[in-house]
């Protein structure tokens, strides 16, 4: 009892709950009253994808380099593949009697969620006094999770074939943007920092690319950007919910099923297999790196994938529900994954 009483009093982990429902409210209503129409729907996203999730990717790399703490956070992105993997294959076993093409459909809604625009904004203002601990593995997660949404579920939805022509600009995609530029460039400075020209700091030193202690005034730019990404994700979660047909969600009851899979039985899964490697001494997880992959994978159902069902013509309102149920859903799986995970912390195997 002592350890719920702790996480409800935890005032980071209120705040950040309350005023991700809060701002989810907002977004939601600014939507249906038409104040945030299509053009300022798209607005926002850029905003989001090209400034806010990149600053955010960026400084949280600007932490000192452990060298064990590498070495763990590189299995926790090869975990999220291992992950994807076993939320692919427990929707092809539930839902075997679907025929083929709408059972991988399916697979993918199961699998791949919003690290992106959910876990990771939630995670950062959950572990407010930790973000880098937390963050770290989250970013390295985004390796796995645009691999499984921009090459398997475009191929898998599309129908079409990788070839030589595509292969090249499908990878293109993946790796040059904003977001992946911004997390190799923060990576990249984490791990060469204490190998290069060392700028003394009140008696400590630090790499001087480590711009957050060498050069504060243009790390500002950055903070910017990272301050803007919880709420403006979390305004664009209700702009998305305010789009949705509540009436076709709510009587979809496959929608119901894949939403509570997405949200509930995969973070189940994975905090379960997580405690087995822990208990048998194949891998020390940490309580940032548990969150990380629990909370990341236990968002609503990917909205890139929904476009891309939309786009194709493939299952389209299935997408559009799954959202809608998974998100709604969402509002009380990932408080209650948060609190499963402080629980299992209590384990004697930690």
């Amino acid at each position: 009892m002592e350890i719920i009483k702790q996480i409800f009093t935890d005032q980071n982990f209120l705040g950040a709950i309350i005023a991700s429902i809060v701002f989810i409210l907002i977004g939601f209503i600014l939507r249906r009253k038409n104040i945030i129409n299509e053009h300022g729907k798209k607005v926002i996203n850029a905003i989001i994808m090209y400034v806010a999730i990149p600053c955010m990717a960026f400084c949280a790399f600007m932490s000192d380099f452990h060298e064990e703490e590498f070495l763990g956070n590189i299995l926790i992105l090869v975990f999220d593949f291992v992950f994807y993997l076993i939320a692919l294959l427990l929707s092809e076993l539930i839902f075997i009697k679907v025929n083929k093409n709408k059972r991988r459909i399916i697979g993918i809604f199961v699998a791949i969620g919003q690290l992106t625009f959910v876990s990771t904004p939630i995670l950062k203002a959950i572990y407010a006094n930790h973000i880098s601990d937390v963050l770290i593995p989250a970013s390295l997660m985004t390796i796995a999770f645009r691999f499984m949404t921009y090459i398997y579920a475009y191929l898998t939805i599309s129908g079409i074939k990788m070839t030589k022509e595509t292969a090249g600009k499908t990878i293109k995609s993946i790796f040059i943007n904003p977001i992946m530029i911004c997390m190799f460039s923060g990576l990249l400075i984490w791990l060469i920092q204490n190998h290069i020209f060392q700028v003394n700091i009140n008696g400590t030193n630090y790499g001087f690319l480590r711009i957050d202690k060498t050069c504060p005034a243009l790390y500002k730019i950055f903070q910017f950007g990272d301050s803007m990404a919880t709420p403006t994700c979390m305004l664009m979660i209700g702009v998305t919910l305010g789009e949705c047909d509540f009436l076709s969600a709510i009587k979809n009851k496959l929608a119901w099923f894949i939403a509570a899979l997405r949200t509930i039985v995969v973070p189940l899964i994975i905090l379960s297999l997580c405690l087995v490697l822990q208990a048998t001494h194949l891998f020390t997880f940490n309580e940032y790196q548990l969150a990380a992959l629990v909370i990341g994978n236990g968002a609503p159902v990917g909205a890139v994938v929904a476009a891309y069902c939309v786009n194709f013509q493939k299952e389209g309102y299935l997408a559009s529900d799954s959202i809608f149920l998974s998100t709604v859903f969402c509002v009380i799986s990932i408080p209650l994954c948060f609190i499963l995970i402080k629980l299992c912390l209590t384990l004697p195997i930690f």
